[in-house]
């Protein structure tokens, strides 16, 4: 089978090109480099690459009449935390564009399902926990973090109704904090590699006072149920992440403990509207694959410091 990715260099996409390529699929990946690295890129003779400027019209349809991909998966977004308060109407600009024309060049063409990976964010600051994934969009036209919420939530209606419209399979996937290798570890990537690149400056800061509780998913588990879940399910929104709670301080003394550092925090003024609570009702993941493990964080954050890649 072959497979379409976008945002293909970039840490979630290059980490699904991986899986595709070991599970037999031909794979075409695009990416403009916004965030994306080459050297994320796979090396294995059946990935095919095109450096492509997602936001110009008409920008993949050639290279889906020439391939002929059976699926597509639509990861390239603008996405960082830092970048959604520092640039949100290019985040919410963009990442519209990009899933308006991606569906356009879409269909009538070869491709019989498309996987959407939209983000937990979409629930809002304070959902039900676990949140499952009948819970509604909540979206604060007050908070500029919530510029990435608003534009995955608007591309989730847009893959639905051009999906039912053109006869097209579709898979919203909403995912949790993952985290792993080739995670960009400036000030616009995650907290996880952010907190490894702290442990060496003078100050250690913390945003807030740690409380704030995340579930952490371990990149393997993502791009592994991306695939099974693309092969298995198909019109529906399924949330992707490992339902085990931690705080923020109990991830940065893990942290500390894992590389030997004595833990000395400072703590920040909170954000506005940063959302206290995330954790994902799985109940769907389990129907589907009722005996998966997820990787613990201990075991995935052990990972990241053997392969010295974040």
């Amino acid at each position: 089978m072959i497979a379409f990715v976008t945002g293909a260099a970039g840490f979630l996409g290059s980490h699904l090109c991986d899986e595709l390529l070991e599970r037999g699929y031909r794979v075409i990946g695009v990416d403009n480099f916004f965030r994306g690295k080459e050297e994320n890129l796979p090396s294995h003779p059946n990935f095919t690459f095109f450096e492509v400027d997602l936001t110009k019209k008409g920008c993949i349809k050639e290279l889906i009449y020439a391939y002929n991909p059976e699926i597509l998966f639509h990861y390239a977004a603008i996405n960082g935390t830092e970048y959604f308060y520092d640039i949100p109407t290019k985040v919410f600009n963009d990442n519209i564009e990009i899933t308006k024309n991606v569906l356009n060049d879409v269909k009538g063409s070869s491709v019989k399902k498309v996987v959407y990976t939209s983000t937990s964010e979409v629930y809002g600051d304070n959902p039900p926990l676990p949140t499952p994934e009948s819970h509604m969009i909540q979206l604060n036209v007050f908070s500029d973090r919530d510029s990435y919420a608003s534009s995955k939530a608007i591309g989730e209606f847009y893959v639905k109704y051009y999906c039912q419209e053109y006869e097209i399979d579709y898979l919203i996937l909403r995912p949790f904090n993952t985290y792993g290798p080739r995670m960009d570890n400036t000030k616009y990537g995650q907290v996880v590699p952010e907190f490894f690149r702290k442990l060496d400056d003078d100050e250690f800061t913390i945003i807030g006072d740690g409380t704030q509780t995340r579930s952490f998913c371990y990149v393997d588990d993502h791009k592994r149920l991306s695939v099974m879940l693309s092969e298995k399910v198909s019109n529906d929104v399924i949330n992707i992440g490992n339902d085990e709670q931690v705080t923020i301080l109990e991830l940065a003394k893990k942290i500390h403990n894992l590389c030997g550092k004595e833990f000395k925090p400072k703590f920040l003024p909170p954000r506005d509207y940063d959302t206290q609570r995330r954790q994902p009702d799985i109940k769907k993941i389990n129907a589907c694959f009722s005996d998966y493990n997820f990787v613990s964080l201990n075991n995935g954050l052990k990972e990241m410091m053997w392969k010295k890649n974040f």
